[in-house]
This record gives structure tokens, sequence and C-alpha cells, in this order.
């Protein structure tokens, strides 16, 4: 946003809270006008956003035809998202979308056309934009030191929504008005890792990949998003996945690192809690949830031929509460080493219930050299080769063989969680057969699975 002039954006104050904006859910921008109404609704704000770039920012010549059709779509994208984002209260009608050029290149709204859209909606009181709020990935809940970047969050404004309203399109109605082009999005997502010029810690873009391996796994998880859509589950929306791989640029990444399978429809069920999972229904019917018990675990002795023993509690320790040593393992994982102070994430979700600080309840090398006298295997930990990256692409491995099995062989569909999946209650038994195959099969022995 280099022409950019950021103080004239409507900059949300600082009172918003960090959980309304975790909360933001990312835009699409693939939503297309499909009633009149709505195709009236797009005319009128390509027609006003016009006139005020003509006010503020003249340009020299006229735009090409297919540039003006590439900026109508972009209003229609963006605007639709923006109407529809404002139901999910949650959040306070915010979503975000980063600047990255190449995801934003599979979408309807180019960076151009972001950025001007940015800056005239906001100088015509459509938009309300905040200040960047970084986002970073984790690892079971803890931080892996991998930041996505910076992202606004962005919402309609009561004259935004009241201009809709006047065409009959509401938050609760927009989709009566607007469809979703999902096949412009790719199910599989790359990303590199850098570290910063500091060392303390990394950044992370989108990298643009093609070629036979790509193209494979594209058609992978394509295969389980057609067996999803035929599934039946009771959501909001068709459920959908993509594929996140990590660490694109490696010297030896081979679509080996990451690849966890993550929602990408609307109605994301991987955000909610156990007990609301429990809730959902497959064609009317109740659901369970299949749980690879200490997977990550499993995986690491697994991958030096080693077998964990599922008779013992994995995260039990004495004197030491349970949540606290499966934290501790989580973090040294996400972090490919032994820790030096008790993470942020382990320290927070402490202090929240018992009012105390985690460190002047235990002492964190003591848990440590227990834990890792427990697990020994824990001193194959190694940043970059053996991580929550190499653990988070084996586990993957074995959803996807046991997904695709499921809906070639059975015809049962299952949404994934991870560690876990929510299958149909009737289809029980086979997604349990199928699930301790796949790992059994990538690693010789065979994982504890639990039915919630």
């Amino acid at each position: 946003m280099n022409d950019m002039n950021t103080d004239t954006l409507r900059v949300t104050a600082l009172g918003h809270s960090r959980d309304h904006l975790e909360a933001a859910r990312m835009a699409e921008f693939v939503f297309v006008p499909k009633t009149d109404a709505a195709r009236a609704l797009v005319a009128h704000l390509t027609a006003i956003t016009l006139d005020h770039e003509a006010k503020v920012k003249p340009r020299n010549r006229k735009r090409q035809a297919e540039a003006q059709r590439s900026f109508t779509g972009a209003v229609s994208a963006f605007a639709a998202d923006l109407i529809h984002h404002a139901r999910f209260q949650e959040a306070e009608g915010f979503f975000y979308r980063s600047y990255d050029k190449e995801a934003l290149g599979q979408t309807f709204v180019s960076v151009r056309c972001f950025e001007q859209l940015l800056q005239f909606w906001a100088e015509m009181g459509l938009m309300e934009v905040t200040r960047f709020f970084r986002v970073r990935e984790t690892w079971e809940g803890e931080d892996t030191g991998t930041g996505f970047g910076r992202a606004r969050r962005f919402r309609a404004t009561a004259e935004l929504l009241s201009l809709a309203e006047g065409f009959g399109i509401t938050p609760d109605t927009l989709k009566d008005h607007f469809q979703k082009e999902t096949g412009r999005l790719s199910p599989v997502t790359v990303r590199s890792e850098v570290a910063n010029r500091h060392g303390t810690g990394v950044t992370s873009a989108n990298m643009r990949f093609a070629g036979p391996k790509y193209e494979a796994e594209v058609q992978r998880v394509k295969e389980i998003n057609a067996i999803l859509g035929q599934g039946g589950f009771d959501l909001a929306e068709t459920p959908r996945v993509y594929r996140l791989f990590s660490r694109g640029n490696f010297h030896n990444f081979d679509f080996n690192m990451g690849g966890r399978l993550y929602c990408c429809s609307e109605d994301d069920w991987q955000q909610r809690p156990k007990e609301d999972r429990a809730l959902i229904t497959c064609r009317g019917e109740p659901t369970v949830e299949l749980d690879v018990g200490s997977s990550h675990l499993f995986i690491l002795y697994a991958l030096h031929d080693l077998e964990l023993d599922t008779d013992d509690d994995p995260y039990f320790l004495p004197g030491v509460e349970r949540e606290v040593v499966k934290g501790l393992f989580a973090a040294m994982t996400g972090k490919g080493s032994r820790l030096t102070r008790f993470p942020k994430k382990l320290s927070e979700d402490y202090m929240k219930p018992t009012g105390r600080k985690i460190s002047t309840v235990y002492k964190l090398g003591k848990v440590l050299d227990a834990l890792i006298a427990k697990h020994p295997i824990l001193n194959k930990l190694k940043k970059g080769s053996m991580d929550w990256a190499r653990l988070q692409y084996e586990e993957s491995e074995c959803f996807m063989e046991c997904l695709t099995r499921l809906g070639h062989d059975h015809g049962v569909a299952a949404l994934p969680v991870f560690d876990s999946l929510i299958v149909a209650k009737q289809h029980r038994d086979v997604a349990l057969t199928c699930l301790v195959e796949a790992y059994g099969n990538r690693f010789g022995c065979l994982p504890e699975v639990r039915c919630k």
C-alpha cells in the first residue's frame, strides 16, 4: 500500500479485545451475485466508489474493459464478505485477510483492488479497519515461533449494512443473493519459513507451487472434499478442507512438512469446543469422535522404531498436573528442543482458573527433567527436522489414508479434527478400524483410539 495514506483510515480504537480479533474468520473473497438485487447492489457500490475515486484520486485514463470487470468483481466479493461476516458476533463482525499476493491471486480481489477498496471504503465510511494484528502458528496450542505475518481486521459499518438493506440484502440473507465460487481456491497451500534478522522467530508467507507432486496433493484433497460433500453432515455449509504444508523454502522440502487438514468452510467444526462438536449430526443421526491417544508422542516413538506404552498415562508425573505436562510436551515439540521458560499460553491458561503464576507452583527444570526421564525419546527432538512439522506431517498422512479409504471403500465421510475425527455413530466401528490400520500401515505399531 505504498501509495495509500493510512491516516485517512477509520482505524478502530484499541478497546477491541484480543479475543474478538482472534475470533475473526478469514474472508475468502469468492462471493459472486446470483440475484438481481445483488447485481444492483454491486452496480451501485461500484458507481459510488468510482465517483469517490474521481474526487480523491483522479485517474489519468479510464480503466480498460477487463480491468473494469475485475474491479467490479472485487467490489462484489469484498462487499459480500463484509456484509456476511457481520453475522458473527463472537468476532464483533470482523474478518481478516492478509495482503499475500499468492493467496489473493486465487480470489476476485487482487492486491491492487484490495488496496484501493481499503482506502476508498474507509474514507467513505463503509468499512472499519483495525491496526495490524499479528497471527502466529501454533502446535497443540503453543507458539511454534512461526508468524503468519500481520493482518488487519475489517468489518462493515452501519452505513454499508443500511445501504445493503435498501436492496433487500442483510447479513442473514446474504447467501440468498450471493454464492461462492470455491473452485478458484486451491485446496493445498505451501508456506515458507524464514528466520527474522534478530533470530528470535520466523515469518511465513504463501509460496507458488506447481508440478506433478503439487498436483497430486491437490487431487488427494479434492477427493476428500468430494467425499465430505456427499457425507450428509448437518452443518451451515458443505464441509471443505484444505491442506497446509510448511517450510516450502527448505532445501529438503518434498511435501513432507506440516500437511494438516484445516476446515475452510464456514461452519468450522475444528474450532468448536469438544462439547459442541458432540452435537454435530449426520443426516439427523448422532456422531461420535474418535481420538488417537497421545498421537504426537506415539509418532515420535514410532519414528525411532520404538513403541509407546499405552498401558501407562504418558502425561502422568507425580505431583504435576496432567495438563501442565501435556502442555510442556506440546511446547517442546513446537520448539524442537528443551524449553528455557514456561510457554506463554500454558502460563496464561494456568493463571485463569488458579489465579497463580505457574512458575511459582512448579520449577520448570525439575518438571522437564522428570518428563525427559519418563520419555528419553524427547532428547531426539531437533528443530527443523524432528519437531512439530515432521510430527504433523506423519499424523496428517495417517488421516489422509483413513479419510480416503473410508470414502472409497465404505462410502463413509468423516470430519478431521487434527488428531481425531467425527463420524456418524453407525459408522464408528469401520472408522475406528480404518484409523488404527492407517497408523499401523505407516508405523508398524497400533495406537490407542478412544471413542468420545
